[in-house]
């Protein structure tokens, strides 16, 4: 039902692009896949006896084009060098765009010199440079690969202490591997596959020149180590063929207000065709910035395309405090939370002045809210606030903006920005959420991604997608990703870039996800789209498949799901419908006149997305 004539329902139907995303499209770009290898005399390993295509990335790189990959093997060993050397350094390697880096220090750096009693860089100093480096190669879109220095034969030379210089390597050995495991950063363990061989028998001696630096036969067992771990990296996935069509659901621009931010999410099936399948979330943009009405619904029966609606929500709409404040709750997503066959809808509670302004007038005063959607009843609640810890960093706690991933038991992930006010960077957690089915209640959160950048990291959303999840993060700059083996505990934050190593171009706005057959996809908007007159370049919005490995978008798949046509799309949702189709949901932002005169309309679209296999069973939300 219409309640007013302020604004047009249309269908309208166009097929996006006259190709699909198939089998046959090149997964990568035809440039070679550059891998640096950075470490000291270990991985420059030309010496006596040692020529230049000996070394182990010279063998590596042979290796791997014969196996059909394109690889350009760069060598930037340099002898005697440690950790806190490397960083010195580290500019000029990340100006090179590599794919992949592999990184092997510890034998400078743990070695006591003649006269010496200590360590020529302490346990601390190793781990922490080993640290930043891992960072800063991520913050550029590189991803490294930590490697430990091979063992030392057992009639080596002694150290300063007069001992063999394995025991001095071992602990920074140790401190590599814990490295590699707290930022889930791939490792190469040279140090533990020598020790295996001298159990097993071998005389180090003849992998090596001295008793320490590689022989030609040391470094075929260095590369022999490290090839399945560059393999596993530099596969392609397999690209996933899928249509795009969009269609144009309403249309409204009557200078008060826009509809904005539709999220979509299937309801339980049905055979009554009264029985609405589809559920639009959506709020009236009033013209201020970020200030919104109150919730209103979309729904969409079984048969055909009908929709009915825009319809408030009288239990989601604003709460008028005394002083004059209006309590709303913006930036919702919902989700169908399958166990309870109930809609979970999450967003950011605001509250706003008399003039359309948000305040932090109080403490705690921008949270998470959440309300439930009986598909039976048709029934919402009111909104409630999800309560988090008491912690000074949840002063600031919004998920919003966010899918979130419902688990096989229930739980729910809701990915939050957060901080001690809105003055300061944003970090990113996930937090663990159970849900009876009328409460969301917070049980636990993981680690916190942080960058002090702009406004640091915000409006995350999470996918799980083949036992893995993904976090796509926000920054004022540049758009970043990270991935966890359980949903709470992420590495550090990742660039986005393209498979070519170059910038994605997308900041300042939301990513989204879209998952299928074990195949990952990003929605998100860039530059160098001909779009210099959108304002931070929010449309037209872009669909790509992702390496799940590299976390790079490979740019042969990348199709427009929603064309720019003047209004800026930035504000969208991106959601699983059913086995065979995705959707991604959007309203333009029609702000001035020349949005109007290229063709915007305040239009709301559905990008279908239309795959061309049947997904299997991804846990995907």
């Amino acid at each position: 039902m219409f309640r007013s004539r302020s604004y047009l329902f249309v269908s309208i139907v166009l097929v996006l692009g006259t190709g699909t995303a198939s089998a046959e499209s090149p997964s990568s770009s035809p440039e070679a896949s550059r891998i640096i290898a950075l470490g000291d005399s270990i991985t420059k390993g030309v010496r006596a006896g040692v020529s230049a295509d000996e070394a182990f990335i010279a063998q590596i790189e042979k290796e791997l084009n014969d196996a059909g990959f394109s690889v350009d093997g760069i060598n930037l060993g340099i002898g005697g060098e440690r950790t806190d050397q490397a960083l010195a350094r580290l500019d000029e390697l990340i100006d090179l765009r590599p794919r992949v880096v592999t990184v092997m220090y510890g034998t400078n750096d743990s070695y006591v010199d003649e006269g010496a009693t200590v360590s020529r860089l302490s346990l601390e100093e190793f781990t922490d440079n080993l640290r930043t480096i891992v960072t800063r190669l991520l913050l550029h879109g590189i991803e490294p690969v930590l490697m430990t220095e091979p063992r030392w034969a057992d009639d080596a030379s002694p150290d300063g202490l007069g001992r063999n210089p394995n025991l001095q390597l071992e602990p920074y050995i140790r401190a590599c591997r814990q490295v590699a495991s707290e930022t889930g950063i791939p490792l190469v363990d040279h140090f533990a596959h020598w020790t295996e061989a001298r159990a097993n028998g071998q005389n180090l001696r003849d992998w090596t020149t001295d008793g320490l630096h590689p022989n030609p036969r040391g470094h075929q067992e260095l590369a022999k180590l490290m090839i399945p771990v560059l393999e596993r990296l530099l596969e392609p996935p397999p690209i996933i063929p899928f249509e795009t069509e969009l269609q144009t659901v309403l249309e409204h621009d009557d200078g008060q207000f826009l509809w904005y931010h539709p999220r979509a999410t299937p309801l339980p099936t049905s055979d009554d065709p009264n029985q609405p399948n589809v559920l639009i979330t959506l709020q009236q943009h009033l013209h201020t910035s970020d200030h919104y009405s109150g919730l209103s619904m979309l729904t969409r029966t079984d048969q055909g395309r009908d929709w009915t609606g825009p319809i408030s929500v009288k239990e989601l709409d604003w709460v008028r405090e005394p002083e004059g404040v209006d309590v709303a709750v913006a930036d919702v997503t919902p989700m169908l939370h399958p166990p309870s066959g109930k809609v979970i809808a999450v967003g950011a509670q605001v509250r706003y002045s008399a003039a359309g302004q948000q305040l932090e007038d109080r403490p705690r005063a921008h949270q998470t809210a959440f309300a439930v959607f009986d598909p039976k009843s048709r029934k919402w609640t009111r909104w409630q606030r999800l309560e988090m810890p008491a912690d000074p960093l949840f002063n600031f706690a919004r998920s919003a903006c966010a899918q979130f991933v419902i688990e096989e038991n229930g739980s729910v992930l809701l990915p939050f920005y957060i901080g001690r006010s809105a003055s300061e960077p944003f970090g990113v957690t996930v937090a663990r959420c159970s849900f009876d089915g009328e409460t969301l209640t917070y049980e636990e959160h993981g680690n916190i991604l942080a960058l002090d950048v702009a406004r640091g990291l915000y409006e995350p959303s999470l996918i799980r997608c083949d036992d893995r999840y993904y976090l796509t993060l926000r920054n004022d700059l540049k758009g970043y990703v990270s991935v966890s083996p359980d949903g709470l505990n992420f590495r550090p934050a990742k660039a986005w870039t393209f498979d070519d190593g170059t910038d994605l171009g997308s900041y300042n706005t939301q990513q989204h996800w879209l998952s299928h057959q074990d195949g990952l996809f990003l929605v998100y908007t860039r530059r160098g789209a001909n779009n210099d007159h959108i304002m931070r370049h929010r449309a037209p919005l872009f669909l790509a498949q992702v390496d799940p490995d590299l976390l790079q978008v490979i740019r042969s798949t990348e199709r427009v799901i929603i064309p720019e046509r003047g209004g800026e799309l930035g504000n969208f949702g991106a959601s699983t419908i059913n086995d065979h189709e995705s959707w991604v949901t959007v309203s333009e932002g029609v702000w001035n006149e020349d949005a109007r005169r290229r063709g915007a309309t305040g239009a709301l679209f559905i990008g279908r997305v239309l795959w061309g296999n049947p997904p299997s069973d991804s846990g995907s939300p």
